[in-house]
């Protein structure tokens, strides 16, 4: 099934990035101000936060310019091995250092941890409803309670009742809930989302110091994370062509089940169940293309979000009702429904004078009206009926007051160091040394909540532009979290089964942030390779417009001085040059020079032989520009491929001595060669140039002599 983006999608991101970034003013803003350096710890935690984020935007960098991702899918299975044993070992780890707060800071159970520990105690013993008359008023006011008494109950049958049982217990709910939430983030981001939530979930501060409480909330998160796991396994992998829809409708049942299982350790499931409606309620999955009756009627079924709706919610509703006779049944009196048993809860939260917390007013007001009703559900009626007389008392209060519940709420991460210091205070079992680790550690545990609420936020923005995420689910149970929590009591610990929300959406932030690097890696090459490019295409063009400039330069001046180039014309052998020897050898031309008339004229046979010595050195020429050629023929042979070709000796240039090597085989010595063939090559040519023009000026002397001579005596030409 496919998400798609509407207003209400928009809004609740939008919303959820207001909240988020409430949560880092608020957190910047706890540090104590009984601290030696209060300025100094927020500028740390701001700087704190610079550094994690460009850290993984470098990291994500270098893995992008090594290709880890193409590595990745090259040695798939090498990684996936490589993957499973350090999920394995960050498990065992995890357990380790839970197992080691329980042992270092050992805790006897008080508050709501002893009520737990003695009503699961009683309903081993079969003895609640004889001697425990007291906590059955208790349950009938707050059914959940009765949810995770069972949970320790079984776990005394099983293995003997003990505290360090119960304590034990929860280490491995702990340790299920971090594999739940490493499962969800890899679905959701992919391998590097997974394993930075395992080993953030893993080693998270907070909740490895709660763990010696007996405390319900490991045990729900638990659950809560499973239904969350299943619930994206459904719309992720049963659409329109599913080959297992009745698999996928059994399915939703369970999860309707689970949804209700889980609400009865805490209430706050309810919330999960709202948002998977949410979610559920407008989705469509397209059919394949094939004859309508020819698809499953259970296809049919899935393919409709508010059916798959209907399946977990008549699920969930016939659960709770089961349970909540089961309830009944067990302390032997009615309790309230859902809408009922808020009163209380509703009541402490609106008290504006112990900001939205405990307080012994309200609850001598509860217990009261118990005593003088004998009913929970009556007792429950009137706390809520005050509740709303509060509500509407002082508006402006109760809008202050929300703002500061969420503050208190969301504003820090400290629950599990202040427990322990309250308790075993109160117990007597605190050390110094024990003071001081703690002290420490909620240090320790607001910056990692602050960074990981910081990466929330970066993560949410990116939502908000990109496409629908399945993220949203849990978004909701985010904002469903925070919205009721306004409204009813607030502790700082009831945020606990939403650190993992965070710590999802944190990871696929990193995704994100791995995917921009590997764009921006690709991009940044591709348009380095077009530019260089570019470059060669431009250094091309100008090399020919040099060319072609130098080439019109030559016509142009040919044109203006409308010279006749004689050195070409005698070498392309369209004329041929009848003159003594002695022009061709302009050295040997000796200054003085006679007058020739008709009369003077050579003889025959000596006009003969220098018209035979032109005509063989120009042949000469020939032959040396024929070689000329072939050399810079090899020369661009050897530039195109990097090697010297190799050639026979036969090519002998005469009277030209160039002292080769007797051993001339290697390439340099062939190299060599061919440069000083070319070098005495241009030296003959420059002579030969220089001899032909000084030729060209005793041709036009002679030419001269002779126009001067024929004028002279009448005609005679030499």
């Amino acid at each position: 099934m496919k998400l798609e983006k509407n207003w209400f999608y928009s809004f609740c991101i939008a919303l959820s990035i207001a909240g988020m970034a409430y949560i880092l003013i608020a957190g910047v803003s706890d540090v104590p101000e009984n601290q030696a350096y209060p300025y100094a710890m927020k500028g740390m935690l701001i700087l704190i936060f610079f550094l994690a984020w460009a850290g993984v935007n470098f990291f994500a960098l270098l893995l992008a310019r090594f290709k880890f991702t193409e590595k990745l899918r090259k040695y798939h299975k090498y990684f996936l091995g490589l993957e499973v044993i350090t999920v394995i070992v960050i498990l065992i780890l995890a357990f380790a250092a839970r197992i080691y707060m329980i042992q270092k800071f050992p805790m006897q159970p008080e508050s709501d941890y002893k009520t737990y520990y003695e009503i699961a105690w009683m309903l081993k013993e079969g003895i609640l409803q004889e001697k425990g008359e007291g906590y059955c008023n208790y349950i009938g006011m707050f059914p959940h309670i009765l949810g995770y008494c069972y949970l320790l109950k079984t776990v005394f049958v099983l293995f003997g009742t003990s505290v360090w049982n119960g304590q034990v217990t929860n280490v491995l709910f702990s340790v299920g809930t971090v594999f739940f939430i490493y499962r969800i983030a890899r679905r959701l981001g992919g391998r590097i989302a997974g394993m930075t939530a395992l080993a953030a979930a893993a080693f998270w501060p907070s909740q490895i110091l709660y763990i010696n409480m007996l405390a319900a909330e490991y045990s729900f998160t638990f659950f809560f994370y499973f239904c969350v796991l299943l619930f994206l396994h459904l719309v992720m992998d049963y659409d329109g062509a599913t080959k297992h829809a009745v698999r996928g409708v059994l399915l939703h049942i369970v999860l309707g089940c689970m949804i209700a299982v889980t609400a009865a350790i805490r209430p706050m499931a309810l919330i999960l169940l709202i948002a998977v409606l949410l979610f559920l309620l407008p989705l469509k999955t397209k059919l394949p293309d094939i004859p309508r009756n020819s698809i499953s009627i259970w296809v049919r079924f899935l393919a409709k979000g508010w059916l798959r709706a209907a399946f977990i919610l008549t699920a969930y509703m016939a659960v709770s009702n089961i349970i909540h006779t089961d309830i009944e049944l067990t302390i032997n009196q009615s309790i309230p429904s859902f809408s009922q048993s808020f009163g209380y809860n509703l009541l402490v939260g609106l008290n504006t004078s112990s900001d939205g917390g405990w307080n012994e007013e309200d609850s001598k007001f509860l217990y009261e009206n118990l005593d003088r009703t004998g009913s929970p559900i009556e007792a429950q009626l009137a706390c809520r009926n005050k509740a709303y007389e509060r509500l509407t008392a002082d508006p402006g209060g109760i809008l202050n007051l929300f703002i500061k519940k969420y503050e208190l709420l969301w504003g820090n991460d400290n629950y599990g160091a202040d427990w322990n210091l309250a308790f075993l205070k109160e117990q007597n079992q605190l050390a110094q040394g024990g003071a001081v680790f703690l002290n420490q550690m909620k240090g320790v545990s607001q910056i990692a909540y602050m960074v990981v609420v910081l990466f929330s936020f970066l993560t949410l923005i990116y939502l908000l532009q990109g496409r629908a995420s399945a993220l949203y689910v849990l978004i909701l149970v985010y904002l469903g979290t925070a919205a009721i929590h306004l409204m009813v009591e607030s502790q700082n610990r009831y945020h606990f089964h939403i650190l993992p929300v965070f710590i999802i959406i944190a990871s696929v932030g990193i995704k994100f942030i791995f995917d921009n690097a590997v764009i921006f890696v690709k991009t940044s090459d591709l348009e380095r390779r077009q530019k260089e490019k570019q470059e060669k295409r431009e250094e091309d063009l100008l090399k020919q417009f040099e060319f072609e400039e130098h080439k019109a330069i030559e016509q142009r001046y040919k044109s203006m001085t409308n010279a006749f180039d004689m050195e070409s014309a005698i070498r392309s052998g369209n004329i041929t040059v009848t003159v003594s020897e002695s022009y061709m050898q302009p050295v040997k031309i000796k200054k003085e020079k006679s007058i020739v008339t008709a009369a003077e004229a050579p003889p025959p046979n000596l006009m003969q032989e220098e018209k035979n010595e032109i005509v063989r050195k120009k042949e000469t020429v020939k032959a040396e520009d024929k070689e000329l050629e072939s050399l810079i023929l090899e020369l661009e042979e050897i530039a195109e491929t990097g090697k010297v070709p190799h050639k026979s000796k036969e090519m002998v240039i005469p009277s030209m001595d160039l002292h080769q090597p007797a051993s001339g085989n290697n390439e340099v010595s062939e190299l060599k060669d061919i440069l000083n063939k070319i070098n005495e090559l241009e030296k003959n040519q420059k002579d030969l140039l220089e001899g032909y023009t000084m030729l060209r000026e005793e041709i036009e002397q002679v030419r001269q002599i002779h126009a001067d001579a024929a004028k002279n005596e009448g005609g005679n030409t030499v």
